[in-house]
C-alpha cells in the first residue's frame, strides 16, 4: 500500500529559507553585532545591566532616598524588566534550538533577571523583598554574554569587561550585605594598602620601562639592518640572495614561530658565505649579523616566567583586597577604578612584552615599515658594470670656469 507523497511548494519552500534565515540574523544581532546598530544596542543593555546593580545597592543602602524618589526607581525598574523580558521573548522565538538555549547558562542567567519581577507583577508578593533584590543581581551576568564574541568593544575596554563585571557584580552583593548584622568589620588597611599599591607601581614600572626600551631598540636594529642591506646590494654579485633574503626576513618577523626563526638563521649563515665570496666583509658585516641576531633573539624573548607570575598573582591579590576591604560605596567605586586602571596597565604592558605579535587583539607593536618599504620600493634592478662605465662616458665633461 502506498501514500500519497506531501511535496513542499517552491514558494513555501523559499518562504520557510527566509524565515530561518531572519531567525539567524537576529541571533546574530543579538550575540554577534557586527553593524553599527548591533554594537550600539549591545552597549545598550551594558549600560541597564550596570544600572540595574547600581539600583539595589541603592535600595539597600539608601532606603530613605529610595522612599523619596520611589516614583523614579519604580519607573527605571520597569523600563530595564521590560526590555530584558523583551530580549528573552525574542530568543526563546528565534532560537532553533530553544531547549538547549533555557538549560544553558547564558539561557538560566536571562530567565532569573526577569522572572522575579514579573512574579512580583503577577503574584502577590512585594517588589521591595529579600530574595528579588537578590536574583537582580545576577543581570551582571549579562554583561560577560554581551561582550563574550569581542564584537561589542575591542581593545583594553573589551579585555577588562569580564572582569569589570564579576567585581561589579560581588562588590554590588557586597554592599548590599553589609548594612546586615551579621556582616564582619573589616579594620583600617589604608596603610597595607597604600604601600602594597605602591609596591605594585614600581613593579609595573620596571616591567613597562624593560619593554618599552626593548621595542624601541628592536625598531633601531631594524633601521640598521636595512641600512645595511640597502648598501650592500649595490654589489650585483649579492644582489639576488640579498633580495630574497630582506622579503624572508619580512615574512619571519610578521609570523615569527621557532621554526621559521631556525630556519632563517641557517639562510641568514649561508648569505654570509656569498657575502664574504664576494669580497664583503669587516665591521659593517658584523654589525649587521648582530643587530639580525638580536631582532630574531627578540621575536621570541619575553620577561622571566617568575617576576611575570608574581607580578599578576599580586595584582590580582592587591585588587581582591581592595574589593573586599573597602566598604560602602567609595569601596563600589574603587573596586572598579583599580580594576579598570590596574588591569589595563597590566594588559598593555603585557601586550608591549610581544612587539612581533600583529594580531587582532594586540595593541602595540614594533614598526616594521623601514623593510616593508624597503621591499616593496628600494629592491629594484641594479645596473650591470658595463651600463655604469657607459653611462659615465655618456656624461659630458664639465670644465670650471674662473672669472675674476
Amino acid at each position: 500500500m502506498s501514500f500519497p507523497r506531501r511535496t513542499m511548494k517552491r514558494g513555501q519552500l523559499f518562504l520557510c529559507l527566509e524565515r530561518e534565515s531572519m531567525r539567524d540574523r537576529i541571533m546574530q544581532f543579538l550575540d554577534e553585532p557586527t553593524t553599527r546598530l548591533g554594537r550600539v544596542c549591545s552597549l545598550g543593555m551594558l549600560v541597564l545591566i550596570y544600572m540595574s546593580v547600581a539600583q539595589v545597592v541603592v535600595e539597600v543602602r539608601y532606603p530613605d532616598f529610595v522612599a523619596a524618589h520611589r516614583g523614579f526607581f519604580h519607573a527605571l525598574e520597569y523600563i530595564v524588566l521590560g526590555i530584558f523580558s523583551l530580549e528573552l521573548a525574542v530568543r526563546l522565538i528565534c532560537n532553533r534550538n530553544r531547549r538547549r538555549y533555557v538549560n544553558s547558562f547564558y539561557g538560566v542567567v536571562d530567565i532569573l533577571a526577569v522572572a522575579p519581577g514579573l512574579a512580583g507583577l503577577i503574584l502577590p508578593f512585594p517588589s521591595e523583598t529579600a530574595w528579588i533584590r537578590v536574583f537582580r543581581i545576577l543581570r551582571f551576568a549579562r554583561i560577560s554574554k554581551a561582550f563574550r564574541s569581542g564584537a561589542v568593544m575591542g581593545g583594553v575596554t573589551g579585555r577588562l569587561t569580564p572582569f569589570l563585571a564579576m567585581v561589579l557584580g560581588l562588590k554590588g552583593v557586597m554592599v548590599a550585605l553589609e548594612s546586615e548584622p551579621w556582616w564582619p568589620e573589616i579594620g583600617d588597611l589604608n596603610v597595607i594598602i597604600g604601600v602594597v599599591g605602591f609596591a605594585l607601581a614600581i613593579m609595573l614600572g620596571t616591567k613597562l620601562r624593560v619593554v618599552n626600551t626593548r621595542l624601541y631598540a628592536l625598531e633601531d636594529a631594524l633601521c640598521r639592518i636595512v641600512g645595511a642591506v640597502r648598501d650592500m646590494q649595490s654589489n650585483p654579485a649579492v644582489y639576488e640572495p640579498l633580495q630574497a633574503w630582506a622579503r624572508h626576513f619580512e615574512a619571519v618577523l610578521f609570523k615569527p614561530e621557532k621554526e621559521a626563526i631556525r630556519e632563517f638563521r641557517r639562510e641568514t649563515e649561508r648569505l654570509e658565505t656569498r657575502l664574504e665570496a664576494a669580497g664583503i666583509g669587516g665591521p659593517n658585516t658584523a654589525w649587521f649579523h648582530r643587530d639580525v641576531e638580536y631582532v630574531l633573539h627578540r621575536a621570541g624573548a619575553m620577561t622571566r616566567v617568575v617576576f611575570e607570575r608574581f607580578l599578576r598573582h599580586t595584582t590580582i591579590a592587591y585588587t581582591a583586597t581592595v574589593v573586599l576591604a573597602v566598604p560602602g560605596l567609595t569601596g563600589f567605586l574603587s573596586s572598579i577604578l583599580i580594576t579598570y586602571v590596574l588591569g589595563g596597565v597590566y594588559f598593555i604592558i603585557d601586550d608591549m612584552d610581544t612587539p612581533l605579535d600583529f594580531g587582532e587583539n594586540s595593541y602595540i607593536d614594533a614598526n616594521l615599515d623601514p623593510l616593508t618599504h624597503f621591499n616593496t620600493r628600494h629592491l629594484e634592478p641594479t645596473p650591470s658594470t658595463s651600463e655604469c662605465e657607459a653611462a659615465v662616458e655618456a656624461e659630458p665633461e664639465v670644465v670650471p670656469t674662473i672669472t675674476v
